[in-house]
């Protein structure tokens, strides 16, 4: 089955909503902007179904709880434009609004990112993460240090300068528990997305961080 979305034609439509981003500019465009959104979730349905075929939390996930609108939230923000230069969805139990590891797609010219993890997890969850990182690193680095992962995806997080209270700076994971979130993405270009079917391509790829999310969701009642 080939995807009904170029990623290529949504880059170039957001370039140029980077270059005009204002409401009169975009209602001018809507009707174009329609088209390709509403392509966009339709392989993001798609993406989503695929993922259900071996992750529990995508079943039942539904588009709308999954994908961001276009449109910005400027009331306390000092940047003023209307609208994100990016198309984005998470793509796990709870979508956007999820606490816990899973995956993410961000299409944005010059910022074609796909994978997942944990973003700025309250302090509570991230206190429990360090500890269960702590208490089992060599089974966690034996899951990220997979050629699987390690290969296509990197680290991607904010960390603190110094270790967390109550670790040693000796300690072998201090990598890791410095991280105040535990996130690895993978940087593509246009060419990646350029083949029959780069939806099915995106899903084998994000399956590939499965191993993480569980390790990570360990702290976690999802029952």
């Amino acid at each position: 089955m080939k995807t009904h979305c170029k990623i290529s034609d949504v880059t170039a439509f957001l370039r140029r909503l980077e270059m005009n981003n204002d409401r009169a500019w975009f209602k001018e465009h809507k009707e174009e902007f329609d088209v390709l959104r509403n392509a966009w979730e339709a392989d993001i349905q798609r993406l989503i179904t695929l993922q259900s075929e071996w992750d529990e939390g995508a079943r039942g996930l539904h588009l709308k709880n999954s994908v961001y609108r276009i449109y910005r939230d400027t009331r306390f923000s000092k940047d003023k434009t209307p609208y994100k230069n990016y198309f984005s969805a998470v793509i796990g139990k709870g979508g956007r609004h999820t606490k816990i590891s899973c995956n993410y797609v961000h299409f944005q010219p010059g910022k074609l990112m796909i994978g997942g993890g944990i973003w700025w997890p309250e302090k509570p969850v991230l206190d429990e993460l360090r500890s269960l990182i702590d208490a089992e690193g060599e089974e966690f680095l034996k899951i990220v240090n997979n050629p699987a992962i390690s290969d296509f995806y990197h680290w991607d997080c904010d960390t603190l300068k110094r270790m967390p209270k109550g670790y040693d700076e000796s300690n072998p994971m201090a990598e890791f528990l410095k991280m105040k979130e535990y996130i690895m993405m993978a940087t593509l270009d246009e060419a990646y997305f350029d083949c029959d079917d780069w939806v099915a391509r995106v899903a084998d790829d994000l399956r590939r961080l499965q191993p993480m999310h569980d390790f990570l969701n360990y702290v976690f009642d999802l029952d």
